[in-house]
């Protein structure tokens, strides 16, 4: 149809003038033989005839005439002829997307099938009409054809010169393919054997050990490399082991969608493994991909670091612009040693004695954990001779009752400032400690940490994407129950400890109670030596319990919230509340806690509607790791304790994130 449409249309205008030939030649022999009248009829009739032939045919054919006009005005050297024996696939499409014109080319690409007037996204699917049309005169796209690779690439054209009623029928879309494939091929064969780089480290080596007799050490580390070589082995990698407790590993990038459709099995061998001597063994790995093999080795590098400070036992891969984590099944376990925590307290004293003045700032929205190790550490301070100040969050109802007790005593009058004032007060030499988080987007006055140059972290959150850097001291330790637990170690090695007054220690130790659910969640040897070390400072825990006291109003808005929680899959709970009360932070996430009462219930979430937006709050009583969950929605936490804060929606969309983020956590992890 295509090679033959110039002769097509040459003979509708022969049959055209045919007709109304007859018709005139009619009408005069009918005027000498039948009258004027129907010699006049049969000529109007000839000349209908001849218009509504040529009027059909303009408006079936008139973008292709359009097209050719277009060609011959563009190149006198160029012709339908010849862009129809193009060695490339050529199409012309209407600005409705059906197809006014095509080469030969093209057509064998499907099968010689008349494609004329058809929609072109019926034939491409790779392809939105909508997309090439708002990319105004160039749009190009990578697309697949049966098994062939095509760069497609479209020209709008206005076809000013051309007289047509109609405005839309100005504008065409010239469209050409170019075969790609040799090209997609060899680009996926050098992406596939390009070398990716992974460091597989056995978490807490030393303290595993310490366990077990050195018999039992060799046949738990025997058992170990067994399943690493096993798993190397799947892959052709070379293994190098750099460490006692870590390995490198160097295989091609083909293995890396093997190895992530088993959801990397080889933690959940290890742990097999440690579970079956009743240890707690477990490894983490991080993998550097799409880079050369040094920047695959830094980003395995930082790819460990996070798995690491994510609680361990799960793979983190990089690349240059971002994280993918797997796994993390396993609970936190404590460790024993305390080197670490003694060499950040020298560091600490000497930054401490190094500045004129220290500001503390914990999370928006501060609670007991990061307010009580603000109000410990400032004795610190104060006993090293140095000026203490508490950056307050008016936004904190959660810590109310405390802030106002300090308040009222003469001694820390002046230490809480607003954020302003903090940021008016910082110098070269102000120190600025974070309390209880490691993420910039959580921070009341993040301006504060733009300016200061001594930025001091301490948290026990699991390490996000999101941190905050530059830091000149880091103490992260998502092993820990509370960043108060962590503070009161500080302190002890710090040789400060014995001068905290019995409000300092209770303020301590109620940071412990609250993120550890009384003792409950996350709870190590070294939790109860804080808190039996602050009990012997002289804390009175019928004091603290009375901060953990509600009035009967927030008490039964919490039982309702308790009311409309359901199971919707593998015990975990939702519940919702649709009030905005004044307290409603503290009751959902008290809500949360209580729902972990019901025997049926793992793990529990409340998304509450609040000034601003929603919130939510997530509890786990230790094997879901409900931060997981939370940063499916953009949240965050730990494992057992999480939460976000979502805009824009109503809670009962919110209600339907989280209902997905629960089953895609549970698709992927529970097995």
């Amino acid at each position: 149809m295509r090679k033959h449409y110039g002769q097509v249309v040459k003979t509708c205008i022969k049959i055209a003038f045919a007709s109304a030939l007859l018709l005139i030649i009619s009408g005069v022999l009918s005027y000498a033989i039948k009258g004027k009248v129907i010699a006049i009829l049969e000529i109007i009739a000839g000349i209908i005839a001849f218009c509504a032939v040529i009027f059909i045919r303009n408006k079936r054919n008139e973008s292709v005439n359009n097209f050719l006009e277009i060609m011959a005005k563009s190149s006198n050297s160029i012709s339908a002829n010849i862009m129809d024996s193009f060695p490339i696939p050529i199409v012309v499409v209407h600005i409705d997307g059906s197809i006014c014109w095509y080469n030969g080319k093209f057509s064998e690409l499907f099968f010689n099938k008349d494609l004329f007037d058809t929609k072109l996204e019926n034939s491409i699917s790779d392809i939105k009409w909508g997309e090439i049309l708002k990319s105004a005169s160039h749009y190009e796209k990578r697309i697949r054809i049966d098994d062939k690779r095509y760069l497609l690439i479209a020209n709008t054209i206005r076809n000013r010169n051309i007289s047509i009623s109609e405005d839309e029928d100005k504008v065409s879309v010239y469209i050409y393919l170019i075969d790609r494939t040799v090209e997609y091929e060899l680009k996926r064969k050098y992406v596939n054997e390009k070398t990716d780089v992974a460091i597989i480290n056995i978490d807490n080596y030393d303290d595993v050990l310490q366990r077990v007799n050195d018999n039992e050490q060799q046949q738990i580390l025997a058992q170990i490399r067994k399943c690493i070589n096993e798993w190397v082995d799947e892959s052709n990698a070379l293994l190098k082991v750099t460490d006692r407790d870590r390995f490198y590993m160097f295989f091609e990038h083909r293995y890396l969608a093997q190895y992530v459709s088993k959801k990397f099995d080889i933690l959940y061998k290890v742990r097999k493994v440690g579970e079956d001597m009743k240890l707690p063994v477990s490894i983490s790995i991080g993998i550097g991909v799409g880079g050369s093999l040094s920047e695959n080795d830094m980003y395995a590098r930082n790819a460990l670091d996070m798995a690491l400070g994510r609680g361990g036992d799960q793979v983190s891969i990089k690349d240059d612009t971002q994280y993918k984590f797997y796994g993390s099944k396993a609970r936190d376990y404590e460790k024993s040693t305390r080197v670490k925590t003694r060499a950040i307290a020298v560091a600490l004293k000497d930054f401490i004695k190094n500045s004129d003045k220290v500001i503390f700032m914990g999370h928006s929205g501060a609670d007991y954990d990061c307010f009580g190790a603000a109000v410990g550490l400032q004795r610190a301070v104060r006993t090293l001779g140095k000026k203490p100040y508490i950056v307050y969050d008016n936004n904190s109802p959660a810590i109310k009752k405390m802030y106002d007790d300090l308040r009222a005593m003469s001694e820390y009058r002046g230490m809480f400032i607003s954020n302003d004032d903090a940021v008016e007060n910082v110098t070269s030499d102000t120190l600025i400690v974070v309390l209880d988080t490691h993420r910039p987007s959580m921070l009341p006055c993040p301006k504060l940490i733009e300016k200061a140059s001594k930025v001091v972290l301490i948290d026990h959150h699991r390490r996000s994407t999101d941190f905050i850097n530059p830091c000149s001291l880091i103490y992260h330790e998502p092993y820990a129950s509370s960043t108060c637990e962590m503070a009161t170690e500080l302190l002890e090695y710090m040789n400060l400890g014995s001068s905290l007054t019995t409000v300092e220690a209770e303020c301590l130790y109620t940071g412990i109670l609250m993120d550890t659910k009384n003792f409950i969640v996350k709870t190590g040897v070294r939790t109860f030596e804080a808190a039996s070390y602050l009990r012997r400072l002289g804390l009175n825990t019928a004091d603290v319990k009375k901060l953990f006291n509600v009035n009967k109003e927030d008490y039964d808005h919490r039982a309702d919230i308790v009311k409309t929680s359901k199971i919707i899959v593998s015990q975990i709970a939702v519940a919702k509340c649709y009030t905005k009360y004044p307290n409603i932070r503290v009751i959902a996430s008290q809500a949360a806690d209580e729902m972990l009462n019901i025997g049926d219930i793992r793990a529990s979430i409340v998304v509450y509607a609040q000034d601003g937006g929603v919130g939510i709050s997530a509890r786990s009583l230790g094997d879901i790791n409900v931060q997981l969950i939370m940063e499916y929605l953009g949240g965050g936490g730990h494992s057992t304790v999480a939460g976000a804060q979502v805009k824009d929606k109503n809670v009962d969309m919110v209600i339907e994130d989280v209902e997905k983020a629960v089953f895609d956590y549970v698709a992927n992890n529970e097995s």
